[in-house]
């Protein structure tokens, strides 16, 4: 958890890498993002034809050769694996940091990964050597299996394997974890690394996420579950994240990494400062869940948002957008959205909702950092529009407030006074907005794993001093709401 200590010490973002469907580099992402651009079609690198599913979220143009360092760790890397890797880099080089300018000790990294990172096809010829009479004969295995088989294929799937690489990169010797946990797992390595930031156990910190769903062991066991779209047609349409119409998630790839620093340590270098991370929470769904639909209950959703927002010492209305992990599945998208209705209450008509995955897919734990990514685009001085949601013709369920057809400003402190009311709302009844503080805007990031865990993270904009923005407003009178409707 970000609970700050007495040391003034703070936590920012001072580099961004960023590879998904919408592109290479934070900027493409961003102009992807602005243009409503959809990266879900066809795939280049895998026939897709075997599958239900014809339609993802792939990379395209990547080349590991050309987008690593040093092209010889390849032999090492299976394709998810070189796409966490470039991405680290790509983090560390657009921070301005050079290694070697910190006690290793001070250096922490922390990864979401997908676990088990092996290529199932390396297997095959060794299998089928040993395949006697429908079942496995352990001891032909051992004699002429293991002779057939790849003799870095352990090395290759071992679930750390970025955070080696990212380390030996960082020169790290300091705090490290390797995060399992799916769609949450990118954010929950943000937000532990700030954490120990912040506690002082470390000045700087590669935090991130990456996975591929795209391959065919992925593909089957998430057909057999039911959450994949098994749409055949327009590829960009779809993922349809919090549309009456939506199927399923469409599966995908990318990775997306930060370069986190104390604050001080970023100013005293002279470090370009994207946002600050105000605060962090995580939840299990409890016993509120459903074996094997732990994803499709609102309890996680609504509890971390809630300990993110204690963190940050902020109330859900001093939000100026959320970036909905809108999964796109019938379950999760009403889980996370009745969350935010409990979450907002009477606020919900004023709180701009968007989804990246309606343009990107389902890209599993490099989902979380790419829209922390995404969102950081919305600050000064880049200051993208709040990007909409693609394919929500039919919203369900109603009462938030999408961000529908086209991008939107982010809106702060002064323009509360002029949103319109929702029908229905009570009018006539003022109150002051809460103390801004020093954060002109504030963006609430929702993440999720299909096994119920969800994580958040409340990140503010560069304060005025830094940024040269203009000061903010800080008591505004706007009219008090009542609910704008149900959840359906």
């Amino acid at each position: 958890m970000l609970t700050p200590k007495n040391n003034g010490r703070r936590v920012v973002v001072t580099g961004l890498g960023a590879i998904s469907p919408l592109g290479w580099g934070a900027e493409e992402f961003w102009n992807s993002l602005t243009q409503g651009r959809s990266g879900i079609g066809a795939t280049a690198h895998l026939d897709l034809a075997p599958f239900r599913s014809r339609v993802a979220g792939a990379v395209h143009g990547f080349q590991a050769r050309k987008h690593l360092s040093d092209p010889k760790t390849l032999k090492l890397m299976t394709r998810s694996v070189s796409l966490g890797v470039a991405a680290a880099e790509a983090a560390i080089a657009d921070s301005g940091w050079k290694p070697g300018a910190d006690d290793p000790a001070r250096i922490g990294c922390f990864v979401g990964s997908p676990g088990h990172a092996g290529e199932r096809d390396e297997l095959l010829p060794a299998l089928a050597l040993a395949w006697r009479e429908g079942r496995l004969d352990l001891g032909t295995y051992g004699e002429q299996g293991i002779a057939a088989t790849n003799p870095l294929w352990l090395l290759k799937s071992l679930a750390n394997i970025v955070l080696y690489f990212a380390s030996l990169k960082l020169g790290s010797h300091g705090p490290n974890a390797n995060i399992c946990m799916s769609g949450a797992g990118g954010v929950m390595a943000v937000g532990e690394a700030a954490a120990e930031i912040l506690a002082g156990r470390a000045d700087l910190a590669l935090a991130g996420g990456y996975e591929s769903l795209l391959d065919d062991e992925r593909l089957e066991s998430f057909e057999r579950s039911g959450l994949l779209c098994l749409e055949a047609g327009d590829g960009p349409a779809a993922s349809r994240p919090f549309d009456r119409g939506r199927q399923g998630f469409v599966p995908g790839e990318g990775a997306g990494f930060l370069m986190l620093e104390e604050r001080q340590h970023a100013q005293a270098r002279g470090a370009r400062i994207y946002t600050e991370l105000l605060g962090y929470g995580q939840a299990a769904p409890g016993r509120e869940c459903q074996p094997f639909r732990a994803h499709e209950t609102p309890a996680a959703f609504a509890h971390a948002a809630a300990a993110a927002l204690a963190e940050a010492r902020l109330s859900a209305w001093q939000l100026d957008a959320i970036f909905a992990h809108g999964l796109g599945t019938p379950a999760s998208d009403r889980a996370e959205a009745e969350a935010l209705l409990q979450l907002l209450g009477a606020r919900a008509a004023y709180i701009p909702i968007t989804a990246v995955k309606s343009l990107t897919g389902n890209l599993a734990a490099a989902s979380g950092p790419l829209e922390i990514i995404a969102a950081a685009g919305c600050f000064a001085p880049r200051s993208m529009p709040v990007p909409a949601i693609a394919n929500l013709d039919d919203p369900d369920p109603v009462g938030l407030d999408y961000v529908r057809r086209s991008p939107r400003p982010l809106a702060g402190a002064t323009e509360y006074a002029s949103r319109p009311l929702p029908a229905g709302a009570a009018t006539g009844l003022a109150q002051t907005a809460p103390e801004r503080g020093e954060f002109a805007r504030r963006i609430l990031i929702n993440s999720a794993s299909l096994t119920g865990v969800a994580a958040c993270l409340v990140l503010g904009e560069s304060p005025a001093a830094d940024a040269g923005l203009p000061a903010v407003e800080a008591a505004i009178s706007v009219p008090a709401l009542q609910p704008a409707c149900e959840a359906k």
